[in-house]
């Protein structure tokens, strides 16, 4: 028979949501310095689980069962509503590139079948499209739902986004309650993690950081039942919950530090000769071994990857950063603003070097431990990649709730010594108002800070808009099997085997290659036509950047989306039909590179 773990040895069937703090062994109360509690079960429950008490007196709902919780709902239905805004909104805000990929995949899964083990892109020129890429439960989730509503509808998976991310914030309450044993640290740290900008906006887009989110929180939750419970189905839960997180994204490995920590909470270093925590490992880091290896194997059939590994795409893993100061302070800036706000930001720092106070706590710190580690180890990816700060997020808010709630009952407690007796004379009258302040200063900078998320920087807004327009015409104009060249800017690193900016060919709803206009030339055009490609596809100022390659483009035949089939072979005249557009599509050209 399996030994109970320390933790729970005395009360092995006690219920962990509805009584935390008797979870806690005799030896764990000791080392931590806490008493255990003299009421009984019913007392508690008569006196803490009455319809008024508040979230914010002290334990006043440790032992309420997470279901009966007010609060919790009402802070879930806030980050959920917060998350609906502009659902229907057009792939054209804050990382567009990257979420028309995703849709693309997911579209691609709907019209060409569900192949889960066979992800396609648009940009795969004439090849059929398999892509070295991290395992696409979220896009292929979303083509189920395209099956379920008879459609292609972009907001579909911006709501599946919304839904995960939001509940993170709850798992992330079950999770604070349970390494703080203090339903408030649980209650706040849910509300920070939902309002902060960066898990406001990454929150509801076409991305599966939101699952990402969800599975990370739950595979430490999870895994915390088990080892407590000991019982197939926590096992189970757990063990699938971390391989779906490493195979939706292959960085949260750092999940392993939390993860040994939680381990170790309840069995010291005997952990390591626990067979079934050998087993776990196994289980849970072999799918995404043998996803990726077969992953490679799509790349060699057909040249198409994300640039997960750094011999392929851009090096997001690179490490020269670590060496440069700019780094650094780019770092800290966007922290500061966009992960956590400047009160935020505090409040984590301050939950950070503050010393745990029961015996669980410092579980919190090695996690963000191991997130500092992926920081350093996917530095260029962090840098250049706002969501890859995401992880830090429910760290930072379990951190910064742990501060508050200390400071609230160092303000509750009776004292009459130091220096500070008045401030904490005044933090107990007036408890509530403080903490109504710091959440609403958070809440306001939020607000503010996520706008320029919605929106993309500068002309680039525009520019975005545009292609989503002239996406429409072409989608209507040109043939539904015609090959496209499309000429983007991107603002990543170049990468040898994998698409810049796929935006347009999504927008356009056609298939083909995109290249830059460094790469412009006649010689690159010819020999995609050779491919198969049909027509190439550009906004005009590339194109006009060289004048002879231009002269090229207008010599094969150029045209306007809404005059197609109509070409001209000649500057003048094409101006003269650019000036009869009215829309944005008047900044491209389309350029005829077969004769039809």
């Amino acid at each position: 028979m399996r030994d109970k773990p320390l933790m729970c040895r005395e009360r092995a069937d006690a219920d962990p949501f509805t009584d935390n703090t008797r979870n806690i062994s005799l030896r764990a109360a000791h080392r931590a310095d806490v008493p255990l509690p003299a009421r009984s079960r019913q007392e508690s429950s008569r006196r803490f689980c009455s319809a008024g008490s508040s979230i914010m007196t002290p334990k006043a709902s440790e032992r309420r069962p997470a279901g009966h919780h007010p609060w919790v709902w009402a802070i879930l239905a806030l980050g959920l509503g917060l998350r609906l805004y502009a659902l229907d909104q057009p792939l054209v805000d804050w990382q567009a590139w990257r979420q028309t990929d995703t849709a693309a995949i997911a579209r691609n899964f709907y019209e060409e079948g569900y192949r889960l083990f066979h992800p396609t892109v648009d940009w795969r020129g004439a090849t059929p499209g398999y892509v070295e890429m991290n395992f696409p439960a979220y896009p292929f989730a979303v083509a189920m739902l395209y099956f379920l509503t008879g459609g292609v509808q972009e907001w579909l998976g911006r709501l599946l986004s919304a839904l995960l991310s939001t509940g993170a914030g709850g798992l992330l309450f079950l999770l604070g309650r349970r390494l703080y044993a203090d339903d408030r640290i649980g209650c706040l740290s849910a509300l920070i993690y939902l309002i902060t900008p960066l898990s406001l906006f990454f929150g509801r887009t076409f991305l599966p950081e939101g699952a990402m989110l969800f599975l990370s929180v739950g595979t430490l939750l999870s895994f915390d039942r088990w080892c407590e419970k000991g019982s197939a189905g926590y096992f189970f839960l757990a063990a699938v919950s971390a391989a779906l997180c490493f195979l939706v994204k292959i960085p949260t490995l750092y999940l392993g530090f939390p993860l040994v920590a939680i381990a170790w909470s309840y069995w010291g270093w005997s952990f390591l000769r626990r067979p079934l925590l050998w087993l776990y490992l196994l289980l849970v880091l072999m799918p995404a071994v043998l996803w990726h290896r077969h992953a490679y194997h799509l790349f060699e059939q057909t040249g198409l990857t994300f640039g997960i590994w750094n011999q392929y795409g851009y090096d997001k893993w690179g490490h020269a950063l670590l060496l440069d100061p700019g780094f650094y302070l780019v770092m800290l800036r966007r922290f500061v603003h966009a992960v956590y706000t400047p009160v935020g930001s505090l409040l984590v720092l301050l939950g950070t070097i503050m010393p745990p106070r029961r015996s669980r706590e410092w579980i919190v710190s090695v996690w963000l431990g191991g997130l500092v580690l992926y920081l350093g180890l996917v530095a260029e990816g962090n840098r250049l990649l706002h969501y890859y700060q995401l992880p830090f997020v429910p760290v930072g808010a379990l951190l910064a709730a742990g501060f508050l709630v200390r400071v609230l009952d160092a303000a509750q407690a009776d004292t009459n010594q130091g220096l500070g007796r008045r401030l904490l004379r005044y933090l107990r009258d007036w408890r509530f108002h403080v903490l109504g302040v710091v959440l609403g200063s958070i809440a306001a900078y939020s607000a503010w800070a996520v706008r320029d998320y919605y929106v993309q920087p500068g002309s680039y807004d525009l520019y975005y808009r545009s292609c989503h327009a002239l996406g429409a015409v072409l989608q209507e104009r040109l043939p539904p099997d015609a090959l496209l060249i499309v000429g983007d800017l991107d603002d990543k690193p170049p990468g040898p085997y994998r698409a810049q900016n796929p935006s347009l060919l999504y927008y356009s709803h056609r298939k083909g290659w995109q290249i830059t206009p460094k790469e412009f030339c006649p010689e690159r055009l010819d020999r995609l036509a050779a491919q198969g490609a049909d027509y190439f596809v550009t906004a005009t100022r590339f194109a006009l950047q060289d004048p002879a390659f231009w002269n090229n483009l207008v010599h094969r035949g150029v045209t306007t989306a809404k005059d197609y089939p109509r070409f001209w072979t000649d500057h003048r005249s094409f101006v003269q039909a650019v000036e009869r557009i009215s829309g944005p599509e008047r900044q491209f050209v389309v350029v005829r590179l077969r004769s039809n």
